[in-house]
């Protein structure tokens, strides 16, 4: 295979492990579980190289981007989880949940200068890119990124592809071989050294405490986040995400194809959030899901079809959908933003999308609302307040909805590069799998990222064109508007 090596060196080449230090650290960055890792399966191979023990840490800022309780609270209930594990299983965990703004910088200084190796998570986009090359670039022992975020490795690729069908290509060459390389399921298993760590006197090395909270309420109350984005119902563990899978597994997958698309029906798996935050690796999902083909399929009747959508799983056609969304919709993101640092810049979309937007960028508007009534949802649209509204209170919106959420913006601001900030805005402050490679193709999507040339139109030019009523016509919308459509307007 071209490049099954997952691995992303961030370190100068005349550094070498320090053989004085104490252990080895796997930095819970984004993949955030202790099962099914490739990150934390690298970390195991180095700790029993070296013959240390492995130290597990995770850190919560509270000065990230769009920081809020709703995040914060996701987040947080993750490390509970995780920390209950480490001490359930006696392994070295250490938290640092940052309560003054500015200390993790000091924090993770202290715990990596008595480790000999740094191993994290590679994430192409948001904060994560940028500190992991300051770590490797001010650390003195070698930082190791490896790449937990999908079936296609990011190293596959040699530039950014251009569109889904142009990845699902690569998709289809490779995924069997990609498939059959899993992560271990359980790697800490194979960890040689035991030994138990200290961990109270390297907390005592930290600016503060940075325990995790007992009770996260009262905790969020204190911190300098967003308290207007409450948290939501739903639970940042991994225990959630496969209570999650197996809901849609047992009552969506097989009406995936024909019923995906229908707010009322509610056929969509839901994995986004858990997923973003690594409490789930895709591998688990695919896995899951291949276990349903019909009785006889297997792994030989996949069948290379040069990028098409139909005749390559060979099997259930709701499970080759519904793999087509997770698998190739999923990462063609991933690898566009490993390979193009301006992901999240209006230039990155395709000529042919920019030339368009442009010629039409000063055509009337007969709508033009602020970014306030936008938040608000008070447009003239009730089904595009619905879906507003939905994203403020659970975090999401419908997969089908969320294109013309997107498509309305752009119709009603004055110019294509504020639609594009204002949806980045509404989608990384309130979406809970916000700010993630994911959500970066679906907004670009609705200005011409992946997509094709339609027919020319005022103020959208060529970029395909959606409205409200013919959505109304295509899918059903009673239950969703009875919930979201018929509220008073926020305030």
């Amino acid at each position: 295979m071209k490049n099954i090596n997952r691995h992303r060196v961030f370190h100068r080449n005349d550094l070498s492990p320090n053989s004085e230090g104490d252990y080895v650290v796997y930095w819970m960055q984004l993949g955030h579980r202790l099962q099914y890792n490739y990150a934390l399966e690298y970390a195991v191979g180095w700790a029993n190289k070296l013959g240390k023990p492995l130290l597990l840490y995770e850190e919560l800022k509270n000065d990230y981007p769009w920081a809020s309780d709703r995040i914060h609270q996701f987040y947080l209930e993750g490390m509970q989880e995780v920390q209950q594990y480490a001490l359930k299983h006696d392994l070295n965990y250490l938290s640092f949940v940052e309560e003054e703004s500015g200390t993790n910088k000091q924090a993770y200084l202290e715990v990596f200068s008595n480790a000999c190796y740094l191993v994290t998570d590679e994430f192409p986009v948001y904060f994560i890119r940028e500190r992991n090359r300051w770590l490797g670039e001010n650390l003195d022992i070698p930082v190791t990124t490896v790449d937990n975020n999908g079936i296609i490795p990011l190293g596959l690729t040699d530039k950014d592809p251009y569109s889904a069908y142009f990845f699902r290509k690569i998709v289809q060459k490779h995924f069997v071989e990609c498939y059959t390389h899993p992560p271990k399921k359980n790697p800490l298993e194979e960890l040689e050294n035991r030994n138990t760590l200290d961990i109270d006197a390297i907390r005592k090395k930290l600016p503060t405490s940075g325990n995790i909270p007992n009770n996260i309420t009262s905790f969020l109350g204190e911190q300098p986040i967003d308290h207007e984005v409450k948290p939501l119902e739903i639970k940042g563990t991994r225990q959630a995400a496969l209570g999650k899978l197996g809901q849609f597994v047992q009552y969506g997958l097989m009406d995936y194809g024909d019923k995906r698309n229908d707010p009322d029906e509610n056929k969509v798996s839901g994995m986004s959030p858990w997923l973003h935050f690594g409490k789930i690796s895709e591998y688990e999902i695919v896995k899951t899901v291949l276990d349903h083909q019909p009785k006889g399929w297997d792994l030989g009747d996949i069948s290379y079809n040069d990028g098409s959508r139909g005749q390559f799983w060979n099997g259930e056609s709701n499970i080759s959908k519904y793999l087509d969304e997770l698998i190739t919709w999923r990462e063609v993101g991933f690898h566009f933003a490993h390979h193009r640092p301006d992901y999240a810049e209006f230039d990155s979309l395709p000529d042919w999308a920019l030339e368009t937007l442009m010629d039409h960028k000063d055509d009337p508007r007969e709508w033009v609302y602020s970014y306030e009534q936008f938040e608000k949802a008070q447009t003239h649209d009730e089904l595009w307040n619905a879906a507003q509204r939905q994203l403020r209170q659970e975090g999401i919106i419908h997969n089908y909805l969320r294109m013309l959420w997107g498509k309305k913006i752009l119709e009603w601001t004055p110019d294509p590069q504020t639609a594009l900030k204002f949806m980045i805005e509404l989608n990384n402050k309130f979406a809970i799998d916000g700010r993630d490679p994911n959500s970066y193709s679906g907004i670009f999507w609705c200005l011409g990222r992946f997509d094709r040339a339609w027919q020319e139109r005022p103020i959208y030019g060529k970029v395909r064109y959606m409205t409200s009523v013919s959505t109304r016509r295509k899918v059903k919308l009673t239950q969703y508007l009875d919930r979201f459509g018929n509220q008073q307007e926020l305030l």
